[in-house]
């Protein structure tokens, strides 16, 4: 930052190399091919807008490339934006078209300075020294570079000899049998795991993370982070250099971020004082999946150019990895989707043709309708009948629901403003003369009795499926199944709570699946999902909670 009495200017060889000096007066200083600039640099390797200086409000200057086709270079580190200092060394274009030098220098007497301070924008055409790009460990700054800049995926940059040397070559191994472990990979956890393993092998790494960008949330999430001396200590990742990386699908290498003006003063940078850092866009050419980062807290200028193009050239490989396991996850689901789609037609048809015949056969149970009449005064023999009444209705609606159901159609059903303690008395009632419930012990407590508008017949249904499951769950003897009812939040709340065995994670996710079942062929995978289209059709919802060993609780919550 320069003094109140001193001024900023730019020194610049011409084509006879003979430097000249431009005192940068303004708040922005124009570099370019343009004649508006105020530099114009004729030279077509140059943008028409190629770069400017810009002073900030508090006195510093910064440098920004406007986004030009052959770059810009701070002391032979490819940049987009830097914050200036005295003695900083800008080259104009990869092929070192331009040199520029930047300084401050007291106020001057305007009489004894050459006229080049008061020209009016200035035309060069610019003849300098053939510079290389240095490949030391010890440069300060940041780089920024994208695909089309590495060697290692630019295939026009190879055939310069000056990006060829025998540490490239080996490099160029070392990512060949990377591509070559990552490509059979079956998970993004076996990927990250095996990529960071390379990595680790490939650079001089200290810290590293993988981090992936999470659609539902849309935030970088780290998914898997190692230290070298596996010492377990969690990765401090710096959130501007990993967000930049990714939504500008860059990568970045800066020598001493707690020095770099945009990153020093950052909580993370100081709290963990982050020297060295190194990160690549996680790439293909449907998204950017996540970060590559890597850091060091001892070193400064740990990493070079050629590592930062090494680590894009990885990370683009594990991105078209990342790009095929998300096809393969697409493949597969859709295949599941015509796979369901088939076996509802198929169970459309099977429907609909034993449709007729269990008509028939149900009508037979119509003599339970004569025995109860027999026998009016015994009450045990009027449940019975009430039961097998309940199940030909039962049966006859389940066909006319899995019609409906294989055909997607919406369920419509006419609702009564009732009191659902009683329809859940009478259910359990009627449940408790199953023989697998007799074993088992049932029972209801209703902690408030709310009314409702719901059909009973359907939330019967319902209630059945959910107590049947719970009993199955259950061992006989010691099975216990608990059904409540509150309401809170002005929502009938109903639990079905058993004590059997539980389910894992991975089942308890899949339970709502059409066709999913875990009861062999006993089970047709549709119980429960029928449920769930029956409660949401009365503007309700069904969840359900499971721990192996504990047991399993359905919640279902209509509204009052």
């Amino acid at each position: 930052m320069p003094t109140p009495n001193q001024t900023a200017y730019i020194t610049v060889i011409n084509k006879d190399n003979v430097p000249c000096q431009y005192d940068i007066a303004g708040d922005i200083f124009t570099i370019g091919r343009s004649p508006d600039n105020d530099l114009q640099i004729k030279d077509l390797l140059i943008s028409r807008n190629h770069a400017e200086i810009v002073r900030t409000a508090d006195g510093r200057y910064v440098f920004h490339d406007k986004e030009s086709k052959s770059g810009s270079f701070i002391n032979g580190r490819r940049v987009t934006e830097q914050f200036l200092k005295s003695g900083d060394e800008i080259v104009l274009g990869d092929a070192n078209v331009a040199k520029i030098m930047f300084g401050f220098i007291s106020k001057p007497n305007p009489k004894s300075l050459p006229n080049v301070f008061a020209q009016p924008p200035s035309e060069i055409n610019m003849q300098v020294p053939t510079l290389t790009k240095p490949t030391s460990r010890e440069m300060s700054g940041t780089t920024v570079i994208t695909e089309q800049e590495t060697r290692f995926l630019n295939t026009e940059l190879m055939q310069q000899p000056k990006y060829v040397t025998g540490r490239t070559l080996q490099r160029m191994t070392s990512l060949y049998e990377i591509t070559h472990k990552l490509l059979p990979v079956q998970t993004v956890e076996e990927l990250t795991t095996i990529w960071l393993d390379a990595i680790f092998k490939a650079l001089p790494v200290e810290h590293g993370a993988i981090i992936l960008h999470n659609q539902q949330t849309d935030k970088l999430e780290i998914a898997l982070q190692r230290d070298r001396a596996n010492s377990g200590k969690l990765t401090s990742v710096s959130k501007t250099i990993a967000e930049r990386t990714f939504h500008e699908n860059i990568a970045i290498l800066t020598s001493d971020a707690s020095t770099d003006d945009r990153f020093a003063t950052m909580e993370s940078i100081i709290i963990q004082n982050i020297k060295s850092v190194l990160a690549a866009p996680i790439s293909s050419k449907r998204r950017v999946w996540g970060v590559c980062y890597l850091y060091s807290r001892t070193q400064t200028a740990l990493f070079d150019t050629e590592d930062l193009e090494f680590l894009m050239a990885t990370a683009r490989e594990a991105g078209l990895v990342m790009e095929n396991l998300s096809l393969l996850d697409e493949l597969r689901a859709t295949q599941e989707q015509l796979i369901k789609s088939e076996k509802l037609a198929a169970i459309g048809k099977l429907a609909g043709s034993i449709s007729h015949e269990l008509r028939n056969r149900l009508a037979l149970l119509s003599s339970a309708d004569l025995i109860e009449m027999k026998y009016e005064d015994d009450p045990e023999v009027k449940q019975f009948a009430e039961l097998v009444r309940q199940g030909q209705q039962r049966a006859l609606a389940l066909v006319e629901e899995i019609r409906s159901f294989a055909r997607n159609r919406p369920m419509n059903f006419d609702k009564a403003k009732l009191p659902i303690v009683k329809t859940i008395e009478r259910t359990i009632s009627l449940l408790r003369l199953d023989y697998g419930v007799m074993k088992r012990t049932l029972q209801f407590q209703p902690y408030d009795s709310p009314e409702l508008a719901f059909n009973e017949e359907k939330f019967e249904q319902v209630l059945m499926n959910l107590i049947r499951n719970a009993v199955d769950a259950t061992p006989q003897g010691t099975g216990h199944v608990l059904v409540t009812l509150h309401t809170e939040n002005n929502l009938a709340v109903v639990r079905v709570a058993d004590n059997g065995t539980g389910m894992p994670p991975e089942i308890l996710s899949r339970i709502f699946e059409p066709f999913f079942t875990t009861k062999g062929d006993e089970g047709t995978g549709l119980g429960l999902e029928i449920c769930r289209r029956i409660i949401e059709a009365h503007g309700g919802t069904i969840t359900c909670q499971s721990q192996v060993g504990r047991g399993t609780c359905f919640t279902i919550r209509l509204p009052l």
